[in-house]
């Protein structure tokens, strides 16, 4: 016996069956195609007076493809745009969906007509608790009650607690979907916009959460950005219903939301510490890098001119712990922190990333937009490591000192560009050998307060080739020098 058959079996003492399938049949038409013939026979039955509906109330996760009419009480997630369509005979439908949940899980909501009004009149809100009647039937993406205008959809109230399984954010691997998960807010990124194949401007966006297990970075899509407008560092976010997938650039398990899904603050507390690491122990290419350190020096900020033709900001610091020292680059907006900060402050470079500066070959941390700075009350303890002129080689930074043993003097010279600019010499030794030091720009100014013996420190010179091949310092604009 077909599914068509038992419905009818239930009706052969109202209708016949021809007149039944007729009715059958205009019902599927005039859906346009958008439901099948055990759905079509299912209204038709409602219509006749005759309910399919379970009076005995069950739970999501009991529904299945064969459970026909359903009755339950859930709670709504996520409320979806109504559409209208034409049907085969002109005339014009309407259908929305809804994602309901209760404690045991979530499922589709297919609402028509009269049903999908209660959308686009707005009845329905995320949070509310709903009494449902409706036809199950396998969707594209699972199982799904349909409620046509003989099904019940109805506020309840009886309160409906959530599926309360969240997973952990170490848990999460490649390829797992149904995830739901609480996190706090540790980034949160710009809106981007970008164009699809087919013309339309789409919208992207990420936050960065993390819990005591790690973090995990999360991608929202078009009108789910608009969620990025509203939170802030530190707040605690619910994430239903999201997947994970392996970001195929950074290779690492990032989490979607798509349609199905839903994000919102949650007041839950949230235990997450950062993981700082120690300046010595930071090597090229690391992404999401913290660091707790005393400022040790500051740049201007710079304008420049991006490849698409908009402005853009730069600046740099450097940054020390008891391990090392770290120059940190941070770019556009991020710069104005510091105008902020002063010498010997110590502050948190928050999700920085690391990269071989391709002049002098030094690791560096970045600041982009994805980063954050701040001050921070730690106590950071740095001790400037002086290298023995000795044991200088070519191709390294590094700081020394000793007493000058020899003066130039400042010299103007100009550049390729056209402008001027000015150098100075000198030679200072230890008690390990002397070595010639150039000064450029600003640093030159400094021999104007030097004499033979005076003692100084040189923080962060280039180790290049100079006069007769013999190795020297530069001393730049990344350069410190110190009179004792």
């Amino acid at each position: 016996m077909t599914d068509i058959d038992a419905i009818y079996e239930k009706l052969n003492s109202i209708i016949s069956k021809e007149e039944f399938l007729e009715r059958l049949q205009q019902k599927v038409e005039s859906m346009g195609g958008l439901c099948d013939e055990k759905m079509a026979a299912m209204m038709v039955a409602n219509e006749l007076g005759v309910s399919f509906v379970d009076r005995t109330p069950v739970k999501i996760r009991d529904i299945t493809p064969e459970s026909g009419n359903v009755g339950f009480v859930a709670k709504v997630i996520t409320v979806f745009e109504a559409k209208e369509f034409t049907r085969n005979d002109g005339t014009i439908g309407r259908v929305g969906n809804l994602i309901v949940g209760d404690e045991t899980g979530k499922i589709r909501l297919t609402l028509w007509d009269n049903m999908a009004d209660y959308i686009k009149e707005e009845k329905l809100q995320p949070e509310q608790n709903l009494l449902v009647s409706g036809f199950v039937k396998q969707g594209y993406s699972g199982l799904e009650v349909h409620i046509g205008n003989n099904g019940v959809l109805t506020e309840s109230e009886e309160e409906v607690e959530l599926l309360g399984e969240s997973q952990k954010i170490g848990e999460i691997k490649d390829g797992m979907g149904d995830l739901n998960l609480l996190g706090k807010v540790l980034e949160v990124s710009d809106i981007r916009t970008f164009q699809r194949k087919d013309g339309t401007e789409g919208r992207v966006g990420n936050l960065l959460l993390g819990d005591e297990t790690g973090n995990i970075r999360v991608t929202l899509w078009d009108e789910k950005t608009e969620f990025l407008k509203e939170t802030n560092y530190g707040e605690t976010v619910e994430l239903i219903n999201g997947y994970s997938r392996e970001n195929a650039f950074s290779q690492k398990v990032e989490l979607q939301i798509g349609n199905l899904g839903m994000i919102r603050k949650s007041e839950k507390e949230i235990e997450y510490e950062e993981t700082w690491t120690p300046i010595a122990e930071i090597t090229n290419g690391m992404e999401n890098v913290n660091v707790s350190g005393r400022v040790l020096d500051l740049s201007e900020i710079r304008t420049f001119e991006k490849r698409d033709g908009t402005p853009g900001r730069v600046g740099n610091l450097l940054l020390g712990d008891e391990t090392g020292k770290i120059r940190v680059t941070l770019w556009d907006e991020k710069s104005d922190f510091l105008e902020e900060i002063d010498f010997d402050e110590t502050v948190e470079v928050i999700h920085a990333y690391s990269r071989e500066n391709n002049y002098n070959q030094q690791i560096e941390l970045n600041l982009g937009s994805r980063g954050m700075m701040r001050k921070s009350k730690k106590s950071v303890e740095y001790k400037e490591q002086f290298t023995p002129i000795s044991n200088i080689i070519l191709g390294e930074s590094y700081s020394v000192k000793g007493k000058v043993s020899d003066l130039g003097a400042l010299r103007e010279f100009e550049r390729e560009d056209g402008t001027g600019s000015v150098v100075a010499n000198l030679e200072i030794e230890d008690e390990t050998g002397k070595i010639r030091i150039t000064l450029w720009g600003e640093q030159a100014y400094a021999i104007e307060e030097l004499d033979i013996d005076s003692e100084i420190q040189i923080i962060d010179a280039y180790a290049k080739y100079g006069l007769n091949e013999e190795i020297e310092l530069s001393v730049g604009n990344r350069s410190r020098v110190i009179i004792l």
